[in-house]
């Protein structure tokens, strides 16, 4: 697959390596992000040093298969390697280089004094660093009482490709369709890996193409990728955490529904695990209220970061039964049954990117975008709740827009039907009298625009989408 994307990264890239001294560049990403590709695109016609650190594999064993593959001299120790690299080239990438945390932490602090010396030297020098792992590359680049702390001269945590650049990629593999676009991102994501596979079987149809990569009773290409993804992250208490992220995955996202989940539920031990998650492991994220301050809110809900790992906890693992016993079709049958669902939930999410990247097609200029739920006071129990699926609030709050997401298509009695909940809702708020409110629908297609539009609704389907696109 051709290389999409990433001006802002090579930008910086480019800006630090024309430096004539000692740099060191520091590329984290989960798995399949694309780290090493754009290395290597941007190392593409210059000569450099390559070197892949495995799991699981012996100092003495590394160091020989390095000789033997790179055909340099054989080295007894790791720090005598990179000091022969460092002196041979001008750049030189070493990739998972958080896998020597288990191989031998000593080498990082080796690896200190020579950053130093040749930092002090100024030899001209680009050293690219990458690696999979979120809490491992944070604890050894951004921990303060690590050796590497502050050597890095650039971190650069890879992201995934936005929803521009999917449908692109999706357009140059013949997938023109904005439902399948939507199909696609909600599982795939960004992610360029998925894509270059999709690439590699040909275009098909999401459905389909779910049926070969997870639900093939023989190979699926991506059944175990979700475990994969988190292998160097979670270690001896994976189980733990796996359980988390399918609670959530199947709608279960406050902490005292999360801790019911878990063994000793009595011991309020998910709030610590979540926690970990968060901001450790940058797994799950915390969400509040969009008009509350979240660091006050005891409203917070959790999420999965990832779109591919929720699709793979909430389709994939919870069935681990169904694919040791061969029901791959039975399995198969249920993603159709509640694949719609999933995508109506995702279909919010992906609204609220595509507004954040498009901000010049919304009639306000909004601060905030997020989802909004409260207590209806006064309201009996059980009809006391009201959601708002996204606020755009102004930066000095005078003017809102309440949102609704609707994964499905709307006629004009639809819309106006569901128009008049987001007004009734707009009560709930408490906003002063002076607000000026504004009212918007989203939806895979919507009949009539014109008629919405004329009476200052703001209306977007997939149709608009694929056109700003």
């Amino acid at each position: 697959m051709k290389f999409y994307d990433r001006k802002k990264e090579m930008e910086q890239l480019r800006e630090i390596c024309s430096s004539k001294s000692f740099r060191m560049i520091v590329i984290t990403g989960r798995r399949r992000i694309g780290k090493t590709r754009l290395v290597t695109e941007f190392l593409r016609g210059r000569k450099y040093g390559y070197i892949f650190v495995p799991m699981h594999k012996t100092k003495e064993t590394f160091l020989q298969e390095v000789s033997r593959d790179g055909n340099i001299p054989e080295f007894r120790n790791v720090i005598d390697l990179f000091r022969y690299l460092f002196e041979m080239n001008e750049y030189i990438f070493i990739d998972e280089f958080q896998n020597f945390y288990d191989m031998d932490k000593s080498i990082y602090s080796d690896m200190q004094q020579l950053v130093d010396e040749f930092k002090q030297r100024e030899k001209k020098c680009c050293i690219f660093i990458s690696g999979s792992s979120y809490s491992l590359m944070n604890r050894i680049f951004v921990d303060s009482a690590h050796p590497l702390y502050g050597r890095a001269d650039l971190m650069m945590e890879l992201g995934p490709l936005d929803l521009a650049t999917i449908a692109e990629i999706l357009s140059d593999i013949s997938i023109d369709d904005p439902v399948e676009l939507i199909k696609y991102y909600s599982v795939f994501g960004g992610i360029p890996k998925y894509y270059d596979l999709l690439e590699g079987v040909g275009a098909e149809s999401f459905e389909k193409t779910a049926k070969s990569f997870f639900f093939d009773s023989h190979m699926p290409l991506l059944k175990d990728e979700g475990r994969n993804v988190l292998v160097t992250e979670f270690a001896g208490e994976y189980k733990i955490y796996y359980s988390i992220l399918e609670a959530i995955a199947l709608g279960k996202n406050k902490t005292g529904e999360i801790n019911s989940v878990l063994e000793g539920s009595g011991s309020g031990k998910a709030a610590r695990y979540l926690d970990i998650l968060r901001k450790e492991y940058n797994v799950v994220r915390r969400e509040t209220p969009i008009l509350e301050d979240p660091r006050k809110s005891r409203k917070g809900i959790y999420a999965i970061r990832d779109p591919f790992l929720h699709f793979w906890f909430g389709f994939i693992k919870r069935y681990d039964a169904y694919f040791e016993q061969g029901r791959t079709d039975e399995l198969f049958s249920k993603f159709l049954e509640n694949f719609d669902t999933f995508l109506g939930f995702s279909f919010e999410r992906i609204i609220k990117e595509f507004l954040i990247e498009n901000r010049q097609i919304i009639p306000i200029y909004f601060e905030k975008i997020g989802r909004q739920w409260g207590t209806i006071k006064g309201a009996p129990k059980g009809g006391n709740s009201y959601e708002i699926d996204l606020l755009l609030v102004s930066p000095d709050m005078k003017k809102v827009m309440l949102l609704e997401c609707k994964w499905r298509d709307l006629d004009l009695n639809g819309s106006n039907n569901v128009l008049r909940k987001l007004q009734e809702k707009t009560a709930y708020l408490g906003l002063p009298e002076n607000t000026e409110v504004h009212y918007g629908i989203c939806a895979r297609k919507i009949a009539d625009k014109d008629s919405l539009t004329n009476e200052g609704v703001f209306a977007l389907d997939l149709e608009d989408m694929w056109k700003v696109l």
